[in-house]
């Protein structure tokens, strides 16, 4: 979820694009300022595809795959109608690695460690978040076959966030009938224009292989641990905790159709999401038609009362790249023109052996 400054930097765009229409700019002042009041409470970023990104949903999940590393890279472009027809007036880039190690040594388990990096930027202030996280976690597994899963992580970030106020348009700049003039004083009492701050993250999942062609997955992490201040200003203002929960199954309909369902919950000082969809996999066959080289997706996810957002992909061997669309269905639906915006996941699972044999995810024979 955004947090208030970028709905402030929302509001400023669209303001100056109809600043000569004074009832229009008290509508949309009204509108923005609901949103700054259900979103001042949540300062983090959502992605539709929570699924590709684990490190960021759960540290608990760091490690949790079947190979040695797995590479990451997840863009999110939101609201590109805000100031100007642009993809980078809203978005957000989070490349990431992890890697499992240890499976040879313990049977029963492996460990994780992972790397996230995270770069947001959103509007004409620029409001700039940097964030960098190291996360590991445990995984132990119940049964000499490795159906039933559970794991253990935490995370450690650290964030540097910053913002140009000079770049911002204010009320006391507002002249009826003429528009802003930015060489009027603000009369804003803000102290700083950049802050950093440590947060600290805690989670667990579970994963079950409960028939041959149907696994499931449940996690559960809490952000914030630490509560770490979160302010421009000279106040006490800190993050609340922030609990979030996702769930998985997938569904193996034959040996080349996969249904993946997929849900997530987050809350945070009165502040929810809901978002859960699916999608669906048809594998094909190599040119030695003895296992499945190719797979297309497609399916659609839905965020309750904000987006619904179609989904399409492919996957060669290990590599996967989705993209979906966000078609707005909130209140901004008129102003947005139903553009909520574009995201594009690409992961990739490897490993440093020709044939891998660690034996950690119980692999299911049709």
């Amino acid at each position: 979820m955004r947090s208030s400054a970028q709905n402030i930097e929302l509001k400023s765009g669209v303001v100056r694009a109809i600043k000569h229409s004074a009832i229009a700019e008290r509508l949309f002042t009204a509108l923005a300022s609901c949103f700054l009041f259900l979103s001042s409470s949540s300062q983090d970023i959502h992605f539709t595809q929570f699924f590709t990104n684990p490190l960021i949903i759960n540290p608990g999940q760091t490690g949790y795959f079947d190979g040695n590393y797995r590479i990451g890279f997840n863009f999110k472009s939101q609201w590109p109608w805000a100031t100007h027809p642009s993809v980078f007036n809203y978005h957000t880039e989070t490349p990431y690695v992890d890697f499992s190690f240890g499976e040879r040594k313990i049977k029963v388990g492996w460990m994780g460690i992972g790397f996230n990096f995270l770069n947001d930027e959103a509007g004409d202030g620029r409001l700039t978040s940097r964030r960098f996280t190291l996360s590991y976690a445990y995984h132990q597994a119940f049964d000499k076959d490795h159906r039933y899963i559970l794991s253990a992580g935490i995370g450690l970030s650290y964030e540097i966030r910053s913002i140009d106020f000079s770049k911002f348009y204010f009320n006391n700049q507002w002249i009826e009938d003429e528009g802003f003039n930015v060489a009027l004083p603000t009369n804003e009492s803000y102290q700083k224009e950049s802050f950093s701050m440590v947060d600290l993250t805690a989670g667990l999942n579970f994963g079950a292989q409960v028939q041959e062609q149907v696994k499931l997955n449940f996690g559960f992490a809490m952000l914030h641990l630490n509560r770490p201040k979160h302010t421009f200003y000279n106040s006490n203002e800190r993050l609340g905790f922030r609990y979030q929960a996702n769930a998985g199954v997938e569904y193996k309909i034959n040996e080349q159709v996969l249904l993946d369902v997929n849900a997530y919950y987050t809350y945070e000082k009165k502040a929810s999401e809901i978002t859960l969809g699916s999608m669906l996999g048809y594998g094909l066959y190599g040119k030695s038609h003895s296992h499945i080289e190719h797979t297309l997706y497609i399916g659609a996810y839905y965020r309750i009362k904000d987006a619904l957002s179609p989904i399409i992909g492919y996957q060669f061997k290990q590599t996967r790249l989705l993209i979906n669309y966000d078609v707005t269905l909130s209140k901004l639906i008129k102003p947005a023109k139903a553009n909520g915006g574009l995201e594009i996941s690409l992961v990739h699972v490897g490993s440093w052996y020709k044939q891998f044999n660690g034996k950690k995810l119980y692999c299911p024979r049709f």
